[in-house]
């Protein structure tokens, strides 16, 4: 690493780490918008709620489906009740015994027609309540949906913003890069990938700014009267020490 740096390219390089700092906490700024958490919140309520509805449409499906069932059923027993009841009234039946056996067959088919009826009033009330908590899982979901869609376009505005100015930061940083040496470069990308971001730093009032330490006043000294590339005692950044 050659010592002699310019201090011109030294100012240079701390406009570049202004850039790249920029860059760094709009990043951090797009990865935190609340926003965006709120955003994730309503389309995790809204994955769940699709799968509730899901649910309660396969359940009100099955007890529509059971309901034509028994509703089925019903319909035949009457069907075979009519049929008996008229043989049983049309005095076409007169062996008492036969006629007993007649009797007792269309009071069984109409005890099975009851206990059927039981049962779709219990599908049909089933059915209704599946019904009603579907129609409020709808209209929650749609609500959700509304929200989510208010909240996604605050957020696309929100990032479109911050994307810009980053593009514009890293468009400005790319330039200033142009200016530097690679060598010098290379040790402040190193320096900044060690160091939360942060490569170089300005020495103000005897203070790195980088650790806001405060150095030894001959130590400071030093550095003024070397020049060149400097480099702080206690974190090892780059230190720029104007005159």
């Amino acid at each position: 690493m050659v010592r002699d740096v310019e201090l011109s390219t030294l100012t240079r390089l701390l406009d570049l780490q202004a850039e790249d700092s920029a860059v760094r906490l709009l990043q951090h700024r797009r990865d935190a918008l609340p926003e965006a958490r709120r955003l994730a919140e309503l389309d995790a309520q809204l994955a769940e709620l699709e799968s509730d509805i899901a649910i309660a449409t396969s359940q009100s499906d099955d007890a529509q489906r059971e309901q034509a069932r028994i509703e089925g059923e019903i319909g035949l027993a009457d069907q075979k009740i009519a049929r008996e009841e008229k043989r049983l009234f049309s005095g076409a039946v007169a062996n008492p015994k036969e006629l007993g056996a007649l009797q007792a067959e269309v009071a069984m088919l109409k005890r099975s027609r009851s206990t059927k009826e039981d049962e779709l009033l219990e599908v049909m009330v089933r059915r209704e309540q599946t019904d009603e908590t579907l129609a409020k899982l709808r209209a929650e979901r749609d609500a959700v949906a509304a929200e989510a869609a208010r909240v996604g376009e605050r957020v696309r505005a929100e990032t479109g913003s911050i994307d810009a100015e980053m593009a514009r930061r890293s468009a400005a940083g790319a330039a200033i890069r142009e200016e530097i040496p690679a060598d010098l470069l290379s040790l402040y990308d190193s320096i900044r990938a060690s160091k939360n971001g942060v490569g170089a730093a300005a020495l103000v009032g005897g203070t790195c700014q980088g650790c806001h330490t405060q150095l030894p006043a001959r130590e400071v000294e030093r550095m003024r009267a070397e020049g060149g590339l400097q480099r702080c005692d206690n974190c090892r950044r780059i230190l720029v020490v104007r005159a």
